[in-house]
């Protein structure tokens, strides 16, 4: 919210709070309709967000909102927010890496790695912090571009693009069981070479000049610490006597 609504401006900054809306509904509703289960109430989906997320920007652009504009605002912050993201990967054990000879260990019983999985005590690849590492460069690259003046879909276009290729790389060192496989590779490398077609083409089209870079405003960054309180409240608050939809992370211990 931060970052984008200095890119976009804070003038836009409803139009910023919509697609931030529809990226964390997207996120839960795919991947309850991918990984959904007893046994994993509430995963949240990458891609479930950036599908989410330009479902959002159509709506910018039927109202004939700024929707380029706002596009390549959530381009430049994606990176950055993935990063920090992936330090709950981390914590929770989810989007872990498959067993190598070196590697990290995980032993809490809560963490995806060990309950769904079996790696207790296992080495495995480090997965999110590959993609920390890949979202770093992708971030650094686009803020360049913002602050020389690049375009919208350029902005844009590239992060499709860049993220969809470390996320084809990265999804091989990673050992998640519940992910679907199609034609023996995982969804995720599917809809990873998707992003990218998707960028060359979003690379190509015209759209009008950015706004300069703005300083926060005192509204914007209140409501981004606002925002940033519904974000943790849905990703990382567990209600651990309940079996409903959404109230923990993991579902539970052990079969009822």
């Amino acid at each position: 919210m931060l970052i984008a609504g200095m890119s976009a401006g804070a003038g836009n900054l409803g139009w910023i709070v919509l697609v931030a809306c529809c990226a964390l509904i997207g996120a839960g509703v795919f991947a309850q309709w991918v990984e959904g289960s007893p046994a994993l109430l509430r995963p949240f989906g990458y891609y479930g967000s950036i599908l989410g997320g330009l479902l959002g920007v159509s709506v910018i652009a039927f109202c004939q909102g700024p929707a380029a504009a706002v596009m390549a605002a959530f381009a430049v912050a994606a990176p950055w927010c993935l990063a920090i993201g992936r330090l709950r990967c981390v914590v929770q054990g989810c989007c872990h890496g498959r067993p190598v000879d070196w590697g990290i260990r995980l032993t809490n019983p809560h963490s995806r790695a060990v309950k769904l999985a079996g790696f207790s005590g296992t080495p495995i690849h480090p997965a999110p912090l590959y993609s920390i590492l890949a979202n770093l460069l992708i971030g650094l690259v686009l803020l360049r571009l913002r602050v020389r003046g690049a375009g919208p879909f350029q902005i844009a276009g590239l992060y499709l693009l860049m993220a969809g290729m470390s996320r084809f790389v990265e999804e091989a060192y990673r050992g998640e069981p519940q992910t679907p496989r199609v034609a023996g590779l995982p969804l995720y490398q599917w809809m990873a070479a998707g992003s990218v077609a998707l960028g060359m083409v979003v690379m190509v089209l015209r759209g009008p000049p950015l706004p300069p870079l703005r300083p926060p405003t005192a509204w914007h960054l209140a409501s981004s610490a606002l925002w940033a309180v519904v974000s943790a409240f849905a990703l990382s608050m567990d209600f651990p006597a309940s079996e409903r939809r959404f109230s923990r992370l993991t579902g539970r211990l052990a079969p009822a």
